[in-house]
């Protein structure tokens, strides 16, 4: 019987495998808060493309140049949905740094 892995079937790129596929290596904690904060970067400038995608959509709409409504309504959808996925990121992450500050030593 063969077992396959769980695939990334989300439109969401750069988070499946944030880490070098040979795993995490023990060589410091330092890699894994540089592998981190890289993934949070970049999803962080993949949202910011994304909202000025829409910027730059709705402006085409407003001065004529673009008249697909519906191409501006995906665009800003898009921008919506990933800027609530980085909000709830960012509660998660705040809720995980409130729960270690609250533990005693």
């Amino acid at each position: 019987m063969i077992i396959k892995g769980i695939e990334n079937n989300l439109a969401v790129s750069g988070i499946s495998s944030p880490f070098n596929a040979g795993g995490a290596k023990a060589a410091g904690s330092a890699t894994a808060t540089e592998g981190f904060t890289q993934v949070l970067g970049d999803v962080i400038g993949k949202v910011n493309d994304l909202q000025t995608q829409a910027n730059t959509a709705i402006e085409q709409l407003a001065t004529g140049e673009s008249k697909g409504l519906h191409e501006v309504m995906i665009a800003m959808e898009k921008s919506s949905i990933s800027f609530q996925f980085l909000t709830q990121v960012r509660n998660k992450a705040l809720d995980a740094y409130h729960e270690i500050m609250r533990m005693q030593v």
